[in-house]
């Protein structure tokens, strides 16, 4: 692990320690502003540097991984035999309500302007490389302690024993269909296994790996890990309900929302899944989340 990467998590865990202690509500509002920042910087760095041809293999390789990292992890609860613990129900009793969607279609707007446009200014403009990545450094740091900070509020070792068994299980296959869609990557020859691992095991979270493997490799794999993750959320609302009906597997669904399912997939899980697996799937979200900056950069 580079010492940028040790930097994170040491800032993650200090500033989880101070949030425990005291909290300010108003912290929050930094979360957006860091977040954005950081989108636009490693998005202008991508405009750099990645060009003609390799933007179509970066999104055909990003539209066929994020669905295969869907399908992978739904049934990878088949694999590890679930059947018993599984309740069935009647598939038309749960629908998907899409104006439930209409917060999560403002997030992916909030996300995805500053990506388009930050990758179009530096398709323009040209900035010193090493000045753009130390900036892109101090933005990581400044998310580190804001992640920490903000997450403190959200941990409680009493709502996670009261829904411990179902997130366990969906946690468990989050991992192990994180894991087959690194080694696929790895076999295609895309990149290396450790950084494959890295891209898989962040669940979702496009945001942060974004950024994190593009300062630890290049421009390139860091696009292709924002895109893999942030397709990967976004085709969630159209594969769970279809998956669903094929087959009701209630935590393989919460494991494909990974560390969304605390937030922008809770929604979909509450109208698919009903309240018995709306809390499970938020336990689920919130420790996938604890422990993503914790163990990604231990593989960058």
């Amino acid at each position: 692990m580079e010492i940028e990467s040790l930097l994170f998590v040491i800032l993650y865990i200090i500033f989880l320690i101070i949030g425990k202690i005291r909290y300010l509500k108003i912290v929050e509002k930094i979360v957006d502003p860091i977040v954005i920042s950081l989108i636009f910087s490693i998005s202008y760095w991508a405009g750099q540097e990645i060009l003609g041809n390799q933007i179509i293999t970066l999104l055909f390789t990003s539209v066929v991984f994020s669905i295969l990292s869907i399908l992978i992890t739904y049934f990878s609860g088949f694999i590890i035999n679930f059947y018993s613990l599984l309740k069935n129900i009647n598939s038309n009793s749960k629908k998907l309500r899409l104006q439930n969607t209409r917060n999560d279609k403002r997030t992916i707007l909030k996300y995805m302007v500053p990506f388009i446009i930050g990758w179009i200014v530096g398709i323009i403009f040209h900035v010193n490389t090493k000045l753009l990545t130390s900036l892109i450094d101090y933005e990581l740091y400044a998310l580190a302690s804001i992640l920490g900070y903000t997450m403190s509020k959200g941990f409680n070792l009493k709502l996670v024993l009261s829904s411990g068994k179902d997130a366990l299980l969906s946690i468990i296959i989050t991992i192990i269909g994180d894991l087959v869609l690194a080694l696929m990557i790895f076999l295609f020859h895309i990149t290396s296994f450790s950084i494959a691992i890295a891209i898989t095991l962040a669940s979702g979270w496009y945001s942060y790996v974004g950024p994190l493997i593009a300062v630890s490799t290049n421009p390139y794999l860091g696009t292709l890990a924002f895109l893999i993750n942030f397709l990967r959320e976004q085709f969630t609302y159209v594969f769970i309900p279809l998956l669903l009906k094929l087959k009701f597997e209630p935590r393989s669904a919460i494991a494909v929302g990974g560390a969304t399912s605390m937030d922008t997939t809770l929604p979909l899980y509450i109208e698919t899944l009903g309240k018995e697996y709306a809390l499970s799937a938020m336990v689920s979200g919130v420790i996938l989340t604890m422990i993503i900056p914790i163990i990604v950069p231990l593989f960058v």
